[in-house]
């Protein structure tokens, strides 16, 4: 039987358990990763490896530790499933080399993942996930040492970190009750248990480990978490808040029950970072988010940095420390005295910090925003083709390179990562491949919701000829 094809996407290598995604398959990767790790030429490597709550987690972060060992190289291992961001959080505090981290992160319950750090916390780059996918089941030569294995709670080392970004005492004055919903991941006890020590009155749902997620997808999308939305809407919460399978993702409800997707608690955390604690800095998003976050920034008198997608492509200018806001719009968030990696946990406090300082909704704070920079509608639509399609599709808009498109005159093109064309009136269009699952996502963005549709529509009509 041949061996599967390692390939590393925006963020990791992610397949089908018992599949593509077996011990030996990830062994294969973590030999490479040793390989990758010796040829720094550091002395006295040293690692953490954690997991999701996801299916056999445990075993991998386990036979991988072993493994590492085995190569000579210290192990640090966390003893429960560990949030991607604290991974992050220990390679930078800890001086370590790097992390290995068994996340398929939103994914589907059928999938596994895995994810490499490198030596400051960020997301391993292109030129680093080439090398390891150009060694694999290359021989890695025995060490004259074994490494040491140590058991890692991480818990309250974060935990200080964090309360050093957060006003907690601003979060206990309001007096808050807020909803948590962490889809079994490992959110449980980090998001609920901060919010507590805070001061504020907690309910907590799905808090306990289940590797099918309930059924559902570990994303904190609406259609996710109708529980949360539901109890908010219907009881005195202030907040209802989300966090992903691996709590580096976040999800926001409003006290009147309204979802607020990430583009919108993007702008939101930036208007108060800026405006409420008065802190400078550049606004970095990814190619798919929001254009809106441009005409804030402009607002604000700060610099708008674009990059692909992948927040491996903000860690960067986080590390340069010139960041008051990095964010994606699949629901990513660091800001510059952080980790250089997405994080759910803060991203949830922040906002309840907003609140806590304004006394006003999230609602409210968005009209005062809309008053100072006019309105925005946003929308992305996931297509699941056959491969064939999927082509068809990419080739056509590859190949668009008129005055028009969609039936509107085109102000300017972005190949970055995807096919972005961007209209008069702050209208754009991006169709690009994921770079994690086998789906083509298109964004739209315009000034108001009939905008939107009507955009939406004509982008389907199009993309629907090559699907017949």
């Amino acid at each position: 039987m041949s061996k599967a094809k390692i390939k590393f996407g925006t963020s990791g290598w992610r397949a089908i358990l018992a599949e593509d995604f077996t011990f030996e398959n990830a062994a294969r990767v973590i030999d490479a990763i040793i390989l990758y790790l010796r040829s720094t030429g550091r002395e006295n490597l040293s690692v953490v490896v954690g997991s999701d709550a996801r299916f056999l987690g445990k075993e991998f972060r386990e036979r991988t530790a072993r493994q590492f060992a085995k190569a000579g190289i210290d192990v640090y291992c966390t003893e429960r499933d560990c949030p991607t961001p604290v991974l992050s959080f220990c390679v930078r505090s800890m001086g370590l080399d790097g992390a290995v981290n068994y996340t398929a992160s939103h994914n589907p319950a059928e999938y596994q993942g895995l994810k490499f750090s490198v030596e400051h916390g960020e997301g391993a780059g292109t030129e680093v996930t080439k090398f390891i996918e150009s060694h694999i089941d290359e021989p890695v030569a025995p060490s004259s040492r074994e490494g040491k294995i140590v058991m890692l709670d991480p818990r309250e080392a974060y935990f200080a970190e964090i309360s050093k970004m957060v006003d907690l005492s601003a979060i206990k004055k309001a007096n808050l009750k807020v909803a948590c919903d962490v889809l079994y991941g490992t959110g449980r006890e980090y998001l609920d248990e901060m919010l507590r020590r805070a001061g504020a009155e907690v309910t907590i749902l799905h808090n306990w480990v289940n590797p099918s997620f309930g059924g559902r997808r570990p994303e904190p999308a609406a259609e996710n978490m109708p529980e949360l939305i539901k109890m908010v809407k219907e009881g005195p919460y202030a907040l209802g808040l989300g966090t992903d399978g691996d709590a580096d993702r976040f999800g926001i409800v409003d006290g009147d029950g309204t979802f607020y997707n990430a583009n919108q608690v993007l702008c939101l955390a930036s208007w108060h970072l800026a405006k409420n604690r008065g802190l400078k800095g550049a606004i970095v998003r990814s190619v798919a988010t929001t254009g809106y976050l441009d005409r804030l920034a402009k607002y604000l008198g700060a610099e708008l940095i674009e990059v692909p997608v992948g927040f491996k492509y903000i860690a960067p200018y986080v590390l340069e420390g010139k960041v008051l806001l990095g964010g994606e719009e699949s629901g990513g968030l660091t800001i510059g005295s952080h980790i250089p990696e997405k994080d759910g946990i803060l991203a949830c406090l922040l906002i309840t910090e907003l609140v806590a300082i304004s006394g006003k909704s999230l609602g409210e704070t968005m009209k005062e925003i809309q008053s100072a920079i006019g309105t925005v509608w946003t929308g992305r639509t996931d297509l699941f083709l056959t491969p064939e399609n999927k082509a068809k599709i990419l080739e056509a808009v590859a190949k668009e390179e008129g005055a028009t498109f969609l039936g509107r005159k085109v102000v300017s093109t972005n190949r970055m990562d995807g096919h972005k064309f961007c209209f008069e009136n702050n209208e754009w269009v991006l169709v690009r491949p994921s770079g994690t699952e086998p789906i083509i996502r298109c964004y739209v963005e315009s000034n108001t919701k009939e905008e939107g549709e009507k955009l939406t529509a004509d982008l389907k009509n199009y993309t629907d000829q090559f699907t017949k």
